[in-house]
């Protein structure tokens, strides 16, 4: 009993700092539709995270004035902590043993980003929290907390004129929390105050991105991108807590993509490549497919993540975007060993401009567009 109420202690604690397990710095509802491959489709503020080179591609002004978004992986499993925290189990390992395999997972975040052809700037805040049970012979129990927010800004232009994109990007982030395993043994002996201590690290780092992307002329504008994400090693400082957050490390992202224009929809399909510089990731949880089908007034998404299937769907309003998506992650060592399903949604209020014209748009991605801003207005001239 004492288990299971030190357990619930954490995720309130960590539920009302809105943080948690965290994969990336941001991420985008958009791109979790299309399977995680992105670096080679962004074009919107979205670069700043994805790959920098894709501000190239923008030739308008824009402003999100904000895009909140926010997911969960569902109740159940709340659900079965809720009624274990009713029994009277006193033992640690017996009552670790019946959670193993249930998911506690809640994300939320939004920015408010400029972009002017070539350069955007960002304000951001994103967190995660995550409790996951696992290891039936050596039960552990992870809990994941982080809590980010900071700015974010870059630039992107062409060096071959058509075919060379070459963007870079930097951000300076405070992040608090940790990714903590911890066994049956020292949980048991641990107390809320230890435990506060390890999620409440907190700390100040800086990281960089570098992108490119070479694009081929024709009818079906076949790209390749190259990413190298958080350049070096993001360390954070120590302010608060039992010691710095953990370091971000660096990653190289491989992606590529075509886009497939018709008379009333495009076609978009897409593959990244992630974690090309890290051998002690399995290649199964690297591979990342999506594809876009995208019209005047809605996107629809579909795409394969770490193994297990995503679908989206994005909607056109005018001045506000909306955005759905459900995703699989891999929560094992390789794919098909322990999925996590969830489901996130977004959305996004947007200026757009060219020139002294007010565009009424709910995002520079998609809907029509394809690639967004490679043919800026074309879904704004299919509403008039």
């Amino acid at each position: 009993m004492k288990l299971v109420a030190l357990i619930f202690g954490i995720l309130a604690l960590a539920l009302a700092a809105n943080a948690g397990e965290i994969a990336d710095t941001w991420s985008s509802v958009r791109a979790q539709g299309m399977g995680g491959a992105y670096v080679s489709v962004v074009n919107d503020a979205d670069a700043l995270f994805y790959n920098p080179a894709g501000l190239a591609s923008q030739t308008r002004f824009s402003w999100t004035v904000l895009d909140p978004h926010a997911g969960a992986n569902g109740i159940a499993d709340i659900q079965k902590l809720q009624r274990l925290a009713g029994s009277n189990s006193a033992d640690t390992t017996a009552a670790l043993q019946q959670l193993i395999g249930k998911r506690v997972w809640i994300e939320a975040g939004a920015k408010s980003a400029i972009v002017i052809p070539g350069f955007a700037i960002a304000g951001f805040v994103n967190s995660q929290s995550g409790i996951y049970v696992s290891n039936p012979a050596n039960t552990t129990l992870t809990l994941n907390y982080f809590f980010d927010y900071g700015l974010a800004a870059g630039g992107g232009f062409e060096l071959v004129p058509g075919f060379w994109k070459f963007g870079l990007s930097a951000r300076r982030m405070n992040r608090t929390g940790t990714s903590l395993p911890i066994g049956a043994a020292t949980l048991a002996s641990m107390d809320m105050n230890a435990l506060q201590a390890e999620l409440k690290r907190r700390g100040t780092g800086y990281g960089a991105d570098i992108g490119s992307t070479f694009t081929l002329p024709g009818p079906s504008s076949p790209s390749l991108s190259i990413v190298y994400r958080n350049a070096g090693v993001t360390t954070f400082t120590h302010e608060e807590g039992a010691g710095a957050p953990p370091p971000i490390d660096p990653e190289i992202v491989i992606g590529g993509s075509m886009k497939f224009a018709g008379g009333f929809a495009d076609i978009t399909p897409a593959i990244d490549f992630r974690y090309a510089n890290r051998s002690d990731i399995d290649v199964g949880k690297k591979i990342h497919l999506g594809v876009e089908l995208s019209m005047p007034l809605i996107d629809i998404r579909a795409g394969l993540n770490q193994g297990y299937y995503t679908a989206g769907v994005g909607l056109n309003l005018g001045l506000m975007r909306i955005d759905a998506a459900t995703y699989g992650v891999e929560l094992g060592a390789y794919p098909g060993q322990f999925e996590d399903r969830r489901y996130v949604a977004q959305v996004k209020f947007e200026l757009g401009f060219e020139g002294s014209r007010l565009g009424l748009s709910g995002g520079s991605n998609g809907s029509g567009d394809g690639s967004g801003a490679d043919v800026p207005h074309k879904r704004l001239k299919q509403r008039r």
